[in-house]
């Protein structure tokens, strides 16, 4: 028996070497998939996960199933109204069939970028200035509807468009940042205007109903000086009518004029 053994320890290790050349053990990680190709044709998909294939003839191709990000820097283009307009985008998508992805364009990526550049344009050059300035018109939107329909055709799939910035000619820069400000001075202006109307009709409101009651006259006072006992060192002086006010001393009569008696200035005196 032993004399056998070192035959099938070859046999084993023969059998290794022959798996190793025969059979290609493939290794998919998560968020990528991988395309098996025969002699350079395309056969199946390969999902997350350990695969074993025929090692003669095969060979695979990853692909990155994760969304991803580029960016569209600086576009020159022109408005409806002929208005030159410099904007840069964001892009966010992901490869949603790999098989088409791969084999329909030579690279993705680039057509994902032409596609982009033409719908800007094509979208810009719709609408006027003003629009696209106010922010009326959602851009984003418009282009990610626009752009994911024609990529699907190779494979992509499209979540977002974003319009990072706008960018106007400095002297459209400077026509804008006029007109918003003579628009926020009038605000300010029709703001006070509507202040100063209120309290003149408050004002002429409180004029009647002092004049139909007078007596709020003196609620006012009072509720003037209870409010001002509070804070030490406040002087008021009120005047009193003549009915109250004590009978002021007689000043001394000019020399040479006549003095009157005691008598008559006594009440009740004739």
């Amino acid at each position: 028996m032993f004399r056998f053994f070192p035959l099938l320890v070859l046999a084993l290790v023969l059998g290794a070497v022959a798996y190793k050349l025969l059979v290609l053990k493939v290794v998919v990680a998560e968020g990528f998939t991988a395309l098996l190709y025969r002699q350079g044709r395309f056969v199946r998909v390969l999902t997350p996960g350990a695969h074993r294939v025929p090692r003669p003839g095969r060979s695979t191709q990853q692909v990155d199933m994760r969304q991803r990000y580029f960016t569209v820097p600086g576009q020159d283009v022109l408005s409806q109204d002929q208005v030159g307009l410099k904007l840069s985008l964001t892009v966010r998508f992901a490869v949603a069939e790999p098989e088409p992805a791969l084999h329909r364009v030579q690279n993705f990526t680039d057509a994902l970028y032409q596609a982009v550049q033409l719908a800007l344009r094509e979208e810009v050059g719709r609408h006027p200035l003003e629009e696209l300035a106010a922010g009326r018109l959602d851009l984003g939107q418009r282009m990610r509807e626009r752009v994911a329909a024609e990529v699907r055709a190779f494979g992509l799939s499209v979540v977002a468009v974003d319009v990072k910035d706008v960018m106007l000619p400095a002297d459209l820069r400077r026509a804008f940042s006029e007109s918003l400000k003579a628009k926020k001075e009038a605000q300010a202006m029709l703001e006070k205007a509507r202040g100063e109307s209120a309290a003149l009709r408050n004002l002429a409101n409180a004029a009647r109903l002092v004049e139909q009651h007078p007596s709020l006259l003196d609620l006012r006072m009072l509720q003037t000086l209870g409010g001002a006992s509070t804070t030490p060192g406040n002087t008021f002086v009120l005047g009193m009518g003549a009915e109250l006010a004590p009978r002021a001393r007689k000043r001394p009569a000019p020399s040479g004029a006549p003095v009157p008696s005691p008598e008559e200035d006594e009440p009740g005196s004739t």
